[in-house]
């Protein structure tokens, strides 16, 4: 696919907002499922790009940066992969294999990021004790770069030099191995439900489970279709408990209760 100059400027900018987003303004659009959707629709494959970003999602649920942990950063690797392999024509299932590597090695980014951060709050502490507080806002506003550069840095890199490194390496692979890839790429989405299986009270709701399984295996049903009945189900179950909850307000309590 020839590349436009527009597409890699809005992939770029996308790449230094994206970090920002999910550190301050928080609009949702940082979820890997949202990046493969926004990468997906610039480069004109929105299929792919939801593929992706779907599939990185399901890595991504359960896992959160609680005090300040440094996690694989999916984010960042919905766009690098998406963009990748949208641009080399590969199949999604290879794209997903690369985005792997690309959020794991993004941690190591993100652990530099606060360690600078530390620094930078103690300049501003030693400010503040001196009354200097423009130094507090500039170091603020070195915060502020640091955190787009974090993953802006990344995806200008593997959009300017990554597609041709991708197409090189490519050319001098053997199909076994891009093949093995392929297969490694479409068990990814059976590990991340699995993964998300272990975090859900999967044992408790194992009959929606087997009733889902069955809609999709064996009435092939799209998962549309399946995640609409879910959610109706979710809503009569809901307002069940609701009347439920009312009508012991209403009624009173024992003393037991």
């Amino acid at each position: 696919m020839e590349v436009q100059i527009w597409q890699m400027v809005l992939v770029i900018l996308y790449g230094f907002f994206i970090n920002y987003e999910k550190n301050s303004t928080m609009f949702s659009t940082y979820q890997p499922v949202t990046a493969g959707l926004v990468v997906g629709l610039i480069m004109g494959d929105m299929t792919t790009g939801l593929f992706i970003g779907g599939t990185l999602q399901l890595m991504s649920l359960g896992i959160s940066n609680f005090g300040g942990a440094s996690i694989p950063d999916y984010q960042t690797a919905s766009i690098v992969a998406t963009f990748i392999t949208i641009t080399t024509g590969q199949a999604a299932s290879l794209g997903i294999t690369i985005g792997i590597p690309v959020a794991l090695l993004m941690v190591q980014f993100d652990v530099l990021r606060q360690a600078a951060g530390i620094y930078l709050v103690h300049r501003a502490e030693k400010s503040a004790e001196n009354g200097d507080y423009k130094k507090i806002s500039s170091m603020q506003m070195i915060g502020v770069v640091l955190t787009v550069a974090t993953t802006g840095i990344p995806v200008l890199l593997a959009v300017v030099f990554g597609p041709k490194l991708v197409n090189a390496i490519l050319a001098y692979t053997p199909e076994w191995l891009t093949g093995g890839l392929t297969v490694a790429g479409g068990l990814l989405p059976a590990v991340g439900i699995g993964l998300l299986l272990r975090y859900l009270p999967a044992k408790e709701y194992i009959s929606y489970l087997i009733v889902g399984f069955v809609l999709v295996s064996y009435l092939k049903i799209p998962l549309l279709g399946v995640a609409l009945l879910g959610a109706a189900v979710a809503l009569i179950n809901f307002k069940n408990g609701s009347k439920t909850v009312s009508n012991q307000v209403e009624g009173g309590m024992d003393e037991d209760e």
